[in-house]
C-alpha cells in the first residue's frame, strides 16, 4: 500500500494503551486465509495460567490483521486527543484517520479503512486472567469498537474524505486509558515504517522494551513458536515464522530500532533474540534532574522515562511543586510514588500550595503581561499612524493653523499672546516645523517641563525676530 510521509509536526510523545500493546490483539500478518476466523493462545502471567482468544466472521475478512493495527492505534490516539471522554466516543473524518496513520488519502484506501473498522466492530476478544485492571489481572470480553456510525456520500455506502465517523471504543479500553495504563509511543517513527507488518511488530516489540518496574530492557528473547502465537501468525512452523518476520526484522535493524536479531537452537525449541539499539544518552542538562528525582527514591529508569515522556521543563516544575506540597505539611507514605504521580498528573489533582507560584503560572503571567504590552504597542502604533495621516493631509497653512490651535491649548498663558503671531509667521515661512514644535510641547507637558520649554521657545522666536 502506498504511504504518505508523516507530517514533520507529529507529536512524538503519544501513548499506546498498555494492555492492547502488550497482548497484541491483532495479527501482524498483512494477509490471512479466509477461514482464519479465530485463534486462542495460552501463556503465563505472574506464574498463573492466562488465555487470550479472538472469534471473528469470514464475511469481514476473518480476524483483525495487518492494517487493522494502524487503525486500532489511530483510534486510541484520537480518543486521547479528544480528552479521553468517559463515554469512550470519538468523532473524526475518514480523512483524519488516514492522515494520522500515514495512509494515502486517495481512492481505495477508504475502502480498506471501512473493512478494517468492520473487523474491529465484529470480532470478539476474550482475555482470561490477562487484562490488567488496577493492580489485578482480570478476565474481560469485548469488541474493540463497541459502536460504529458513519456518513456516506455514495450509493455503495462507502467512506470518503468527507465521511464523518462516530466511534465508541470498548469500555475496557476506555477505562484502561483513563486509569493511565499507558506506554509512550513514538508515533512519528511508527508511521514512517514502510510495511504494515513492520509497524505491527514494532508496536508489539516496543511493549517489551520496558520492564514492569519501569527499567529499560536491552534484550528480549522468546521461543519462536510462542512468539508466532503472540504475533498471531497463521503458520507457526519455525521456518515459516522466520520467513514471515524477515522483512520486518531487516527494516527495524536498518532504521536503528534494533541492533540485531538472532536465532538460537533448532526446530520448535529455538529462540528468537532481539537486541534493542541503545536509546540516546540522557542530555547533560537532565542529569541533575535525574539526581533530584533519585534523592526522593525515584529509580533511574523511571526518571529517564518521565523525562522522555513529559519533557525536562515539566519534570523540573513538578519537582518544585512536589517540594512545595511537602513544605506545606503534607507527608505522603511513599514519597517516590507521590512524586511520580505529581509529575504525571494531567487532571489538576495537585495544585500550587499557598505562597508557591509554579513555573507554568509564572510563564502564564509573563505571557499575559507581554500580550498586554504588545497590545499597547500596537495601539500606540495605530495612534501614531493616524496622527501621521492627519498631518500629511494638510497643506502648509493647515499644519501651521493646527499647530497654533494645539499650542494655545497646551501653553496657554505660559507664552505672551504676541509670540503666537510670531510662531504663525515662523511656521508659514518654513523656519520652524509645526508638528515638531507641537510634539515637543506635548512631551514637555507630560514630563512637567513646560516652564523650561516655553523659555527656550521664546528665546528662539526672539532670535528669529518673531517675538
Amino acid at each position: 500500500m502506498a504511504r504518505k510521509n508523516p507530517n514533520e509536526g507529529n507529536e512524538i510523545r503519544r501513548f499506546d494503551e498498555a494492555n492492547v500493546a502488550r497482548l497484541g490483539l491483532i495479527s501482524i500478518q498483512e494477509r490471512i486465509p479466509p477461514d482464519f476466523t479465530s485463534w486462542t493462545i495460552d501463556f503465563n502471567v505472574d506464574g498463573r495460567q492466562a488465555r487470550l482468544s479472538c472469534v471473528a466472521v469470514a464475511e469481514h475478512g476473518g480476524v483483525p490483521h495487518g492494517l487493522d493495527n494502524d487503525v486500532s492505534l489511530a483510534l486510541i490516539t484520537l480518543y486521547q486527543e479528544a480528552g479521553s471522554p468517559e463515554d469512550g466516543t470519538i468523532v473524526a473524518t475518514a480523512y483524519r484517520i488516514l492522515s494520522l496513520i500515514g495512509w494515502d488519502t486517495s481512492g481505495h484506501y477508504y475502502q480498506a479503512l471501512k473493512e478494517s473498522l468492520e473487523r474491529l466492530t465484529t470480532a470478539t476478544f476474550t482475555a482470561s486472567e490477562a487484562w490488567r485492571s488496577g493492580k489485578k489481572w482480570t478476565t474481560v470480553k469485548f469488541r474493540y469498537i463497541d459502536r460504529l456510525e458513519y456518513t456516506s456520500e455514495d450509493d455503495k455506502l462507502g467512506l470518503s474524505g468527507h465521511s464523518v465517523l462516530k466511534i465508541r471504543l470498548a469500555r475496557e479500553i476506555v477505562e484502561s486509558i483513563r486509569a493511565k495504563y499507558l506506554k509512550p509511543l513514538d508515533l512519528e517513527f511508527l508511521t514512517s515504517l514502510d510495511r504494515p507488518l513492520t509497524r505491527a511488530l514494532y508496536r508489539l516489540l516496543d511493549a517489551q522494551r520496558v520492564s514492569p518496574d519501569g527499567g529499560e530492557v536491552t534484550q528480549f528473547r522468546t521461543n519462536i513458536v510462542e512468539w508466532a502465537k503472540a504475533c498471531k501468525i497463521v503458520d507457526q512452523t519455525p521456518s515459516r515464522v522466520r520467513r514471515t518476520l524477515e522483512g520486518a526484522h531487516t527494516e527495524l535493524v536498518e532504521r536503528g530500532y534494533l541492533s540485531g536479531v538472532e536465532y538460537e537452537g533448532r526446530g520448535p525449541k529455538q529462540e528468537v533474540i532481539y537486541t534493542f539499539a541503545k536509546q540516546a544518552a540522557i542530555p547533560e542538562e537532565a542529569k541533575e534532574v535525574v539526581a533530584r528525582l533519585g534523592r526522593y527514591g525515584v529509580a533511574r529508569p523511571v526518571a529517564h522515562s518521565l523525562i522522555g515522556t513529559y519533557g525536562l521543563g515539566r519534570v523540573e516544575e513538578r519537582i518544585a511543586r512536589f517540594e512545595a506540597i511537602l513544605l506545606a505539611g503534607y507527608a505522603p507514605r511513599n514519597r517516590a510514588g507521590f512524586l511520580v504521580d505529581v509529575v504525571r498528573d494531567d487532571e489538576g489533582k495537585y495544585t500550587d500550595p499557598e505562597g508557591f507560584v509554579s513555573r507554568s503560572r509564572r510563564l502564564e503571567a509573563d505571557a499575559a503581561k507581554a500580550k498586554r504590552a504588545e497590545a499597547a504597542r500596537r495601539a500606540e502604533e495605530r495612534k501614531q499612524q493616524q496622527a501621521d495621516a492627519e498631518w500629511d493631509a494638510l497643506d502648509a497653512r493647515g499644519r501651521a493653523t493646527k499647530a497654533i490651535r494645539m499650542l494655545t491649548l497646551i501653553l496657554g498663558k505660559h507664552v505672551p499672546i504676541r509670540y503666537y503671531s510670531g510662531l504663525m509667521e515662523a511656521f508659514e515661512a518654513g523656519k520652524m516645523d509645526p508638528r515638531e514644535v507641537t510634539e515637543a510641547a506635548v512631551k514637555a507637558q507630560v514630563e512637567l517641563q513646560l516652564g523650561p520649554f516655553t523659555q527656550e521657545l521664546m528665546r528662539v522666536l526672539d532670535g528669529l525676530g518673531a517675538g
